[in-house]
């Protein structure tokens, strides 16, 4: 993990830090729904308008207790217990909002789809929608308000993960086999890079990475608010297309696995690196920006 000081040193020798960091990745990092969605929900509660965050806080019984799930032992006290909440309710009956929703497997080439990407509609994206509906919903009960706030701020944070918005007929690139610079011929595939690797070079963990994120939110903030969920989509599928796989060493053809393992190398984490960090702030300025709107 980079040192808390990563943040304080001065941007070029940070970068090189962050590469040299690829090297000595464990075999498997910090996942992106842990750390990075801590840091997504971070960022937007502090740039809150006082009556969301009030309502947020209410909802969530702060002080009080935090908010539980009703015959479940799944609780949050805060937007930053997204992801393990998440992981709490996978699979409980009536509660878990991840039920048989997938992520938005959007093809990379330029061949539209012959049929829905997601079966009866679950996209990630569609469940997004449905859960910032509940939240403006002023009939809607609280607990089921209090739980539609933890699925948007989870979905908000996924979304952003550029392979949560493609797939090249390869599991969203789960069955892309890679190597990182410096760690021989162990093969990894590029799915669990993105959501595991990268996150963990490029943040460190949700309080190292703050100050990094809250920085690049201040200085884009009012232009990265705009938009709507499909535009956000769209936005980060094109990131997949032309970082995630366009920046490979032996790019792949159209709906087909490369023909060899992708050895990446440090350029391809130059280019990485910081887009993941823009993502994550991204996220936090749209999140602030959907309960903004909704709650206010």
């Amino acid at each position: 993990m980079p040192h808390p000081a990563l943040f304080r040193v001065p941007a070029p020798l940070a970068a090189l830090m962050l590469i040299l960091a690829v090297l000595v990745l464990p075999a498997r990092a910090r996942a992106w729904d842990q750390e990075a969605d801590k840091l997504v929900a971070r960022l937007a509660y502090e740039r809150l308008d006082p009556p969301a965050k009030a309502k947020v806080d209410a909802l969530l019984g702060a002080g009080a207790g935090g908010f539980k799930v009703a015959k479940t032992p799944c609780e949050a006290a805060s937007l930053a217990d997204g992801a393990s909440l998440a992981v709490c309710l996978k699979d409980r009956r009536g509660a878990d909002f991840m039920h048989n929703v997938v992520y938005d497997p959007l093809p990379i080439c330029a061949v539209p789809p012959t049929k829905p990407p997601c079966a009866d509609g679950r996209c990630a994206s569609t469940a997004l929608k449905l859960n910032i509906a509940v939240l403006k919903d002023p009939a809607a009960p609280s607990d089921a308000k209090a739980l539609a706030l933890m699925a948007t701020a989870y979905l908000v944070s996924e979304l952003h993960q550029p392979l949560h918005t493609a797939d090249n007929n390869d599991r969203s690139g789960d069955r892309v086999r890679v190597t990182l610079p410096g760690t021989g011929n162990r093969k990894v595939s590029l799915y669990s890079v993105w959501d595991e690797d990268m996150p963990v070079s490029a943040i460190g963990d949700a309080e190292t990475g703050l100050p990094y994120v809250r920085a690049l939110a201040a200085v884009h903030g009012a232009e990265w608010a705009k938009g709507d969920v499909d535009s956000w989509v769209a936005e980060t599928h094109q990131l997949a297309v032309s970082v995630v796989y366009g920046r490979l060493p032996k790019p792949p053809a159209c709906r087909r696995l490369p023909d060899d393992v992708e050895a990446l190398d440090r350029g391809y984490f130059g280019a990485a690196l910081p887009l993941v960090r823009q993502q994550l702030a991204k996220a936090g300025v749209r999140l602030a920006a959907v309960l903004n709107a909704a709650l206010d």
